[in-house]
């Protein structure tokens, strides 16, 4: 009997074929696997920074009656909505409003959408920020300490997913979430911040990630509040 085998032109072309399929699932597979850390991370920040706002509030009152002021009208760190959760979660590295290392030292360039998106967070008195125990950065934006559970939120909170890294985009590796009386929502979760500033800034891809765990959002240069 003969022994049959591929011959080298039959397995070239399988090799080839290998090839183009890998091409073309390969680079699929890491985008997904990509928004599903992403995802993961949100939610694991989520938990963190919620049980942090309870327990901040266990012990000094509720969000009224916190001595926050508008970013505009004081710098001091005492004035913040990161002054009062901080001590309820790990950071590596605290920044305040003052101290830079903690931002990447670039500003914050791009967002999503059509409105544009400039923030230089880094050394900014306007923000509070820290390194958590993983290395990702959060960033505070306090508004008043007048606010209920809808229409206008007491604070914004940025959770930089990758640090430093790039690229350093609003609805990308940046995203926010708002503090309101009783709780702290994704940004996008029915929580009255819908106009379209935020919606084409990316101010509301939070939830997206969340909870459909996709990023399509980007195609479409757009955020639409959550449903």
């Amino acid at each position: 009997m003969k022994n049959r085998a591929f011959t080298l032109a039959e397995t070239l072309i399988t090799l080839g074929i290998i090839g183009i399929i890998a091409a073309i699932t390969i680079p699929t597979i890491i985008t997904k696997y990509k928004i599903y850390v992403t995802a993961s991370k949100l939610n694991k920040f989520y938990n963190l920074i919620s049980n942090a706002y309870l327990r901040a509030k266990k012990d000094n009152g509720d969000i009224d009656t916190w001595n926050l002021i508008s970013h505009e009208e004081s710098t001091e760190l005492e004035n913040d909505i990161l002054y009062y959760l901080i001590p309820y979660i790990h950071v590596i590295k605290n920044c305040g409003r003052t101290q830079k290392g903690c931002a990447p030292e670039n500003t914050y360039y791009t967002s999503i959408g059509t409105t544009g998106f400039g923030a230089y967070i880094d050394g900014n008195p306007y923000y509070a920020k820290a390194i958590l125990n993983d290395g990702e950065m959060i960033s505070s934006l306090t508004y008043n300490n007048s606010c209920s559970n809808t229409g206008s939120p007491c604070a914004q909170l940025r959770l930089d997913v990758n640090g430093s890294k790039g690229p350093n985009r609003l609805g990308v590796d940046l995203f926010s979430f708002f503090v309101y009386k009783d709780m702290i929502a994704p940004g996008g979760l029915q929580n009255g911040i819908n106009s379209d500033y935020y919606i084409n800034r990316g101010d509301l891809c939070t939830a997206h990630v969340m909870y459909e765990k996709n990023m399509n959002y980007i195609k479409e240069g757009k955020c639409e509040p959550y449903k």
